[in-house]
């Protein structure tokens, strides 16, 4: 049956029940050698608000017999960590735990401090704490801002893995550590179509030296400095996140490994299908937040690039094993750091697919609030990017905003379109380029895995289909970020239903009328410049005659 002859949003939350059905089967056999390795384990994780760390910490909780999680959380918004902590633990991603095992929240405690500072902020007490304590360390904890100043994202990204790094080695009883990278730390601009390995490369310059420069040098030194080496790297997060790795590269008996996921988007199953952080809007996710509320209509993306988006589920099912691997490998004296790149490099698919798929079986997850009907251009060609921006987006913002102004409300579209640039700015880099990672590493910890352990901790790419995967995220955008109400879907086709109608009433009215006043403004600027020209003609010769 096609998907556009079936209810999607049911298909989608009928798909998540089965899958998770079969994953809880496997979870209750009790012969998971993964699960069994985290009996009475303490956990430490940063970056437990963030969206990778949100779900790794669900899926301990509902995959193993942990006996603790510490997490790293910093006061925020006039909160303290103990209020941060009730609010994570709200979000929707918790609500099955919540009903059925409401005592969960005890085995999680928050731990004061701030991964960009030196001893990650911890004080004394509970440094000792941890470090008599903890077994396990996921360090996810990054700035994750492209944008970010050099100097905070070394801060984070740098000094926060080598404190994180102080405090493992610290820890009496630890048995592994996993540190969480980017597959993008080394897609740089001279490795453009070729494949990036699953090894270390050479950090751009040592950690430290970058350490030290940024704990010296003024901001705007810095940023001068690092300018040669972000021509290579696309960004500050891409760059530190390098150096961050040569962090990990140098130790020597810590047992420790490097997890590089791509691109993460919504869960593909676990614990339901599509959840995502409201944090995502401000990264790949808000391409679709703006085209599913017909606020964006035109993308900047080569439609036969491949796209390398992952599911977070599968990712945090990688961390997990690799955890287990990491330690085993350790045990027997192999004490060479492990790369694991998490890619769809093995089932791949293109930015024109992604496309198609969005502009059909897609279409049912329009959003209720959408402000104009759902099309969109997408195109890989700079120019044409800019000349539809302000055909589709900033001329009719204008004329939106100058009609709001008018019976007294405040004007916004302009700036909603300003932050779609930014957005765009940010991840032209990754939509008009590609990489191909190796992920040699990945499968073969895969095939050693156990049968049920395939199940419970998937993370074979090649299981994930493609439709169902992209409908999944389209979902999550539409349920977690947008936050519609998934009974109002006949609604919000009928409502593009009539807004169909007066984009192709009113869009054409809006191209002649522009067309007239371009016109207009060209035979106005015609007639000036021979008016000017015919002027300094009569005076020129008059002078001659006066002459």
């Amino acid at each position: 049956m096609k998907y556009n002859e079936i209810d999607v949003i049911e298909y989608v939350e009928e798909k998540s029940k089965e899958s998770m059905e079969i994953i809880n089967k496997a979870n209750s056999r009790g012969d998971s050698e993964v699960q069994k390795f985290y009996d009475g384990a303490v956990v430490f994780i940063t970056g437990a608000s963030g969206f990778i760390g949100k779900q790794l910490i669900e899926k301990l909780i509902r995959s193993t017999n942990v006996k603790k999680i510490y997490v790293l959380l910093r006061p925020k918004k006039g909160k303290n960590i103990n209020e941060r902590l009730v609010k994570i633990l709200d979000d929707p991603l918790y609500l099955e735990l919540h009903k059925e095992n409401p005592s969960f929240v005890d085995k999680i405690v928050a731990i004061k401090g701030d991964v960009s500072e030196n001893n990650l902020g911890i004080d004394e007490k509970s440094w000792s704490i941890l470090t008599d304590e903890v077994n396990f360390v996921f360090h996810s904890a990054a700035t994750i801002n492209f944008v970010e100043k050099i100097k905070l994202a070394t801060y984070t990204n740098v000094r926060g893995t080598r404190e994180m790094i102080k405090l493992a080695k610290s820890c009496k009883h630890i048995k592994s550590v996993v540190h969480i990278s980017t597959a993008y730390s080394n897609a740089t601009t001279s490795r453009i179509k070729q494949e990036v390995k699953e090894e270390f490369y050479e950090s751009p310059i040592p950690p430290d030296a970058l350490i030290e420069l940024s704990e010296s040098l003024d901001e705007d030194i810095l940023e001068s400095m690092c300018a040669p080496f972000l021509k290579e790297w696309a960004n500050s997060y891409t760059l530190t996140k390098a150096v961050a790795e040569n962090l990990v590269r140098r130790e020597k008996d810590l047992p420790i490994c490097v997890v590089r996921p791509t691109i993460v988007i919504a869960a593909y199953k676990e614990p339901k299908a599509g959840w995502i952080d409201m944090k995502n809007a401000f990264g790949a996710s808000g391409i679709l937040v703006g085209l599913s509320l017909g606020a964006t209509h035109v993308t900047l993306a080569d439609e036969e690039i491949f796209l390398d988006f992952v599911p977070v589920d599968y990712v945090n099912n990688i961390i997990l094993v690799a955890s287990w691997k990491n330690y085993l490998r350790h045990q027997i004296n192999e004490k060479d750091k492990k790369v694991y790149a998490i890619t769809s490099t093995r089932n791949p698919f293109k930015w024109g697919t992604f496309k198609n798929i969005f502009y059909n079986e897609g279409r049912q997850f329009a959003s209720a609030k959408a402000i104009w009907y759902c099309f969109g251009f997408q195109t890989s060609i700079k120019p044409l990017y800019i000349f539809l921006s302000w055909l589709l987006h900033f001329i009719p913002a204008l004329i939106i905003d100058g009609c709001c102004m008018l019976v007294g409300k405040k004007p916004r579209l302009y700036k909603v379109y300003q932050m779609v640039e930014k957005l765009t700015a940010i991840f032209e880099y990754f939509t008009i380029k590609e990489w191909f990672f190796e992920d040699k590493n990945t499968l073969n910890l895969y095939n050693e895995l156990s049968a049920t352990d395939k199940v419970l901790y998937n993370f074979d790419v090649t299981t994930v289909n493609t439709r169902e995967n992209v409908l999944s995220w389209l979902y999550g955008v539409k349920k977690y970020i947008i936050k519609d109400n998934m009974d109002q879907k006949e609604y919000a086709m009928k409502k593009q239903f009539w807004l169909k109608i007066v984009h192709y009433t009113i869009f054409p009215i809006y191209l002649f009328t522009l067309y007239k006043l371009v016109c207009f403004i060209f035979i106005f600027i015609y007639k000036v410049i021979c008016f000017l020209y015919f002027n300094s003609g009569i005076t020129i010769a008059r002078e001659e005659i006066s002459i």
